[in-house]
């Protein structure tokens, strides 16, 4: 049977990710009542119940589904005992948002080709935002700006969404920068491997220049996991020296000297402010150790439980954030979340790894393979966002719950994958015996 290409829920749903990543209704105001993000997952999800191929299949996501089912509980349990109830509902509505857009990934990516036109279009509304990135540093150096200032306070982020300032348009690039090296490395196709070649180029320039110290961390975290998967593979070494090469030749003296105060964070003022944020954390997760304080409860209850006056350290009411994907599960959601959030992670990677053993079983399992590369770029990616994350609040950002549906997609497409088998011709002795038997 041929493999469906174009339908209703596969247009919605590349619409949503066009709309999600290029911040159109901020570009246009007279769209933002129309909400198009959330109003394009209606036609989608309608669209995928109206396929017979998505109803019929039966997609084998070993445990992943219901272990988001029970994080979602966790987060409505929590929710019911949360200092702030406002903020908390909303944050629940958040994660169910992003479990629908999973599902719906999940579900309707399941074939090779959609899986490539989607992740094309997914590169290339990354690589839109890297090369505004690098237009802005050089427009403001241009202007005047010095690297301390662009350092401090970063460049390229998008006016609003999940890009408003410099770290989270960091881990955004480090993260599909993880992606796109995986592809580029054993691409043959002339087309798609200059492609990915310019992402992987552009992503990393948008990386040393945003100002970002997490968005290098995660960077370097998935070049050495590249080179521990592999060794004797090339792509590894290669991302390293680039690395090296870049850290030590361009980046910005600025945020050298950033990233080296880092390791003293005593007299690093950025790095004090944080790592007080992460000791209110832990208090929080210590107070209300089984559901936390609540979704989005963090910078209310941190202003008024847990903020000392004393410290006369400069907490801006825009820093009232955990600063960390590992103290925001813990503070906000307690036992309850954080361990289903664990094993979420655990199943990801055990997924790929299921992905790439059935690939090998039928004859695919190597670097030229689109689809073997594509679930070691997963593992990367989710590398590259677990390190970032771990300076930045974007628990309920779109990174983890994309990959996720990408992982799953793909390893449904790799089920119904068969090997590729050649006629066998028959030998001289075999025609004789036909013949004669005629």
């Amino acid at each position: 049977m041929p493999e469906p290409h174009w339908d209703l829920a596969f247009a919605a749903l590349l619409a949503y990710l066009f709309v999600e990543y290029s911040s159109l209704p901020t570009m246009y105001p007279i769209l933002q009542p129309l909400r198009l993000g959330k109003a394009l997952l209606v036609p989608c999800a309608l669209g995928a119940m109206a396929s017979p191929q998505i109803r019929n299949q039966r997609p084998n996501s070993h445990g992943i589904d219901f272990t988001l089912f029970v994080f979602l509980l966790a987060c409505f349990s929590s929710a019911l005992f949360a200092y702030q109830g406002d903020a908390a509902w909303g944050g629940v509505a958040d994660v169910f948002r992003w479990l629908v857009i999973y599902f719906l990934i999940s579900r309707i990516l399941t074939n090779p080709w959609r899986l490539r036109f989607a992740l094309f279009l997914l590169l290339a509304l990354h690589l839109k935002m890297a090369q505004f990135a690098i237009r802005d540093y050089f427009a403001q150096r241009a202007f005047g700006r010095s690297d301390a200032f662009l350092s401090a306070h970063g460049v390229g982020a998008g006016s609003a969404s999940f890009f408003g300032n410099a770290g989270d348009f960091g881990v955004a690039m480090c993260v599909i920068w993880a992606l796109a090296a995986s592809l580029f490395f054993g691409e043959t196709k002339k087309g798609p491997r200059i492609f990915f070649g310019v992402c992987f180029a552009l992503f990393f320039m948008a990386i040393i220049v945003c100002g970002s110290r997490g968005a290098v961390l995660g960077a370097a975290a998935a070049a050495v996991m590249t080179l521990a998967k592999n060794p004797k593979r090339i792509g590894g070494m290669v991302m390293i020296l680039v690395l090296l090469i870049t850290t030590a030749y361009f980046l910005p003296e600025a945020s050298k000297q950033r990233m080296l105060s880092g390791m003293h964070w005593e007299t690093d003022e950025t790095a004090t402010i944080r790592i007080g944020l992460w000791k209110a954390g832990l208090r929080m997760f210590q107070d209300n150790p089984v559901f936390g304080v609540g979704l989005g409860n963090f910078p209310q209850t941190f202003a008024t439980r847990y903020y000392d006056p004393s410290t006369k350290r400069s907490y801006a009411s825009a820093e009232w954030v955990p600063h960390s994907i590992y103290i925001q599960a813990l503070s906000e959601l307690g036992v309850t979340g954080s361990l289903p959030l664990l094993a979420i992670l655990f199943l990801f990677f055990r997924l790929n790894g299921l992905t790439r053993k059935r690939l090998q079983t039928i004859g695919f399992g190597n670097r030229r393979n689109f689809e073997y590369r594509l679930s070691l770029g997963l593992d990367l990616a989710l590398v590259a966002y677990l390190v970032s994350g771990a300076f930045l609040t974007v628990l309920y950002y779109p990174h983890l719950w994309i990959l996720l549906g990408f992982s799953v997609a793909l390893h449904t497409a790799c089920l119904n994958k068969r090997p590729e088998t050649s006629v066998a011709q028959p030998s001289d002795e075999e025609r004789a015996l036909v013949l004669a038997a005629s």
